[in-house]
């Protein structure tokens, strides 16, 4: 069993990371697209959804369904990838908003095991 020595401030730094960065990432889509989705005092959660996971989906979205052909076909095939990039990275959006979630108290504890001390990772 190998025992790894992490200092405080590398906890802190993976906090940042893992946790203080996707919620702030994840509040700045929110406050960006609210004002886009909302019609009438209405909004409509789902293109929400789907424009704040668009950053997060966009590696994934090319991957499905190739553009080609004319641009009568080329054109919805493009847009099409866009909607099912931002749904991927909806949930994307959504699993890293969870884990983030769990840092929380994996932080906490790692801060009173560690002491300038090492410990055994997961």
């Amino acid at each position: 069993m190998e025992v790894l020595t992490v200092t405080k401030s590398e906890v802190i730094k993976e906090f940042f990371k893992k946790s203080v960065l996707p919620v702030a990432v994840a509040a700045l889509l929110y406050c960006i697209f609210k004002s886009v989705c909302t019609k009438d005092g209405v909004t409509d959660y789902v293109w929400l959804f789907i424009l704040c996971g668009l950053p997060f989906g966009i590696p994934r979205m090319f991957a499905w369904i190739v553009p080609g052909g004319s641009l009568g076909t080329a054109l919805p095939l493009f847009l099409l990838n866009f909607i099912i990039g931002g749904v991927i990275g909806g949930f994307v959006l959504v699993w890293r908003l969870l884990v983030s979630t769990w840092y929380i108290p994996l932080t906490i504890y790692r801060l009173f095991i560690t002491r300038g001390t090492s410990y055994i990772p997961e």
